[in-house]
């Protein structure tokens, strides 16, 4: 039996988007509470708050703390109840929608989201990633979305680095999801869907990343964009929801997620270090095609591909062999490959990316 959690209801991604937010919202309540951090509220908040009377709503803004966890969960709930709100509005990217989510799904109030970058598919994803201190803890499940707003023209003019790094973690969804699919001897028709998905976004990417990431960089909303934002953001959603816990992760997403013990990991965005994961990965699975592909494009896209980028110096680290243990543990999604993963293992495949990644480093 399958046991999936889908979403989003409704997805919409356009150029202007933003501009028909309110009137979006007021399909949910009249009350939003809009999680935004900074420097999103500054791009957010001119344009909400002013069309927001006269679609009859009354906004509160509440400023996104440093990451999505359970303190932060309960102070965000917390101000929901104080203020009377019945819609929440996530904004930005990973950890604000992830928390926006978390206080939806307490809460039992409609989440929408409006996403500014197209670094990660928070937006569209089911999931809540709870850290603490900067280093993973655990998963929520489950709260879907009713609304997905995406304005490309905002999404397009964040700095490049964000959609190089949603490139490198939808690419992911292939490569992690891989192992799965093929362990299955009869895949099950959600499956095959998330494969094919999975298939699809990596085509379009490898086909139009590059090209998208030099439009960003030059201001330019062209339909390559468009296309790797709907990877990112929606494709890469869907996969995962409907591929499962299993399909979602492997080595990449587990080595990121163990080395978040480290704080020069922590400085680096989501996608960028599942990049490197996915090079480790491919040295693990003695797939040199792979890793040649990957390495090339991802030091196209300015994203690192050695230990030294990521500000890793010493493999004798204590915090680093943390980070081995962590990802190695038992029943973590490292486990997902189909080939042996422990520490020695783990960290022959790191030092054999690091010799093969230096050869394409950015």
């Amino acid at each position: 039996m399958e046991d999936l959690f889908l979403g989003p209801q409704r997805y919409v991604q356009k150029p202007g988007a933003l501009a028909e937010a309110a009137a979006a919202i007021r399909a949910f309540g009249r009350r939003p509470l809009v999680l935004a951090d900074e420097t999103v509220e500054a791009i957010v908040a001119p344009v909400l708050a002013p069309a927001c009377p006269a679609q009859g709503l009354a906004p509160v803004f509440l400023r996104f703390g440093v990451e999505c966890s359970p303190a932060e969960i309960e102070r965000v709930a917390a101000a929901a109840r104080a203020e009377g709100a019945d819609v929440i509005v996530g904004t930005g990217g990973g950890k604000a929608l992830d928390t926006a989510r978390a206080v939806a799904g307490r809460l039992g109030l409609p989440l929408v989201a409006l996403p500014t970058s197209a670094a990660t598919c928070a937006a569209t994803s089911t999931l809540s990633v709870l850290y603490e201190g900067g280093i993973r803890t655990g998963l929520i499940d489950g709260k879907a979305a009713a609304l997905v707003l995406v304005d490309s023209a905002v999404v397009a003019a964040a700095p490049p680095r964000l959609i190089a790094a949603g490139i490198a973690d939808t690419l992911a969804k292939w490569s992690e999801g891989k192992p799965t699919y093929e362990r299955e001897t009869d895949p099950s028709p959600a499956l095959q869907a998330a494969m094919d998905l999975a298939t699809r976004a990596r085509a379009i990417l490898l086909r139009e990343g590059r090209r998208a990431f030099a439009d960003v960089r030059r201001g330019a909303l062209t339909a390559a964009v468009e296309d790797v934002i709907a990877c990112n953001l929606l494709l890469a959603g869907l996969i995962g929801g409907v591929g499962g816990r299993t399909f979602r992760v492997a080595l990449a997403h587990g080595l990121l997620y163990g080395m978040t013990v480290m704080p020069e990991i922590r400085r680096h965005l989501h996608g960028e270090v599942v990049g490197w994961g996915l090079l480790v990965q491919a040295c693990l699975e003695g797939d040199r095609e792979e890793f040649g592909r990957l390495r090339d494009l991802f030091a196209g896209l300015g994203l690192p591909t050695t230990m030294a980028a990521l500000g890793i110096r010493d493999t004798e680290d204590p915090r680093f062999r943390e980070g081995l243990r962590r990802t190695c543990e038992p029943g973590g999604a490292a486990h997902n490959l189909t080939v042996p993963v422990d520490e020695p293992r783990l960290l022959a495949a790191i030092l054999e990316a690091e010799a093969r990644g230096r050869e394409g480093a950015p």
